[in-house]
């Protein structure tokens, strides 16, 4: 899960980029300035934070003008403020939840993981796919109750599928997703590299073939039907 934490205090900002790392998310970090709505609008991310002590009015037409230009990701305001009046202006913007400071790290992640969870149709932490059992919380994956182990990527590749599924994801998505746009970043071919060990991993723990590949499009999640299968085999072909 990718997170987009924009700041005005490098103190509080630092340490809480390091928890949100630690918690297995990855983290964009930049401070407010004319940038922010582009960085918003060019990666895909999961949930934005504003790490602000005061909101001002700007912060408020910032999430006023991510909503407008059409996206749903979540917005978290994290400040000391904890008047009414900042609350409702902060909601009335478009923010899904206001959290004052100082706060409990721990209860931060929760409503991050939480947020994220029901945006994406997901009441509880341990999502089902057939035999196949994720946990959000603790980064286990298990195949007809016996645990798969996966890498950290594999693992990162596999519930970005889950949590999106249904949607096609292109291989530049993953690749954000993954190292977010680091100079280290690989070639996007090394995303065929790591669903072909997942799915090789799953189909020998008893998942089947549940990920499939649209060709120079991306993958996709999904468990067909018989019908399907039989009518869709030229569509959607294995990659090993």
């Amino acid at each position: 899960m990718r997170i987009l934490l924009m700041g005005d205090n490098f103190f509080t900002e630092y340490e809480l980029c390091q928890e949100l790392k630690t918690a297995g998310f990855i983290i964009d970090c930049i401070s407010y300035d004319e940038r922010l709505l582009e960085t918003s609008r060019f990666y895909d991310y999961d949930i934005i934070i504003f790490n602000v002590d005061n909101p001002t009015q700007n912060i408020f037409s910032v999430i006023k003008e991510i909503r407008l230009a059409g996206s749903k990701t979540p917005i978290i305001i994290v400040s000391k403020q904890n008047d009414t009046h900042t609350k409702v202006q902060a909601f009335t913007a478009g923010a899904d939840d206001y959290v004052v400071a100082p706060f409990d790290r721990a209860e931060l992640i929760a409503r991050c993981k939480t947020i994220l969870r029901r945006m994406k149709g997901y009441s509880e932490s341990i999502i089902h796919i057939d035999n196949l059992q994720l946990n959000l919380d603790t980064h286990e994956v298990f195949v007809n109750g016996n645990p798969v182990h996966l890498t950290g990527k594999e693992y990162s590749v596999l519930e970005l599928l889950i949590l999106r599924r249904g949607m096609l994801l292109s291989k530049t998505t993953f690749l954000n997703h993954l190292y977010g746009g680091s100079v280290d970043e690989p070639d996007v071919k090394i995303i065929d590299v790591f669903v072909c060990k997942l799915r090789k991993k799953l189909q020998q723990a008893g998942a089947g073939d549940i990920i499939a590949t649209l060709w120079g499009r991306g993958y996709i999640l999904r468990k067909p039907t018989r019908t399907e299968e039989v009518n869709d085999k030229s569509k959607y072909e294995k990659v090993y």
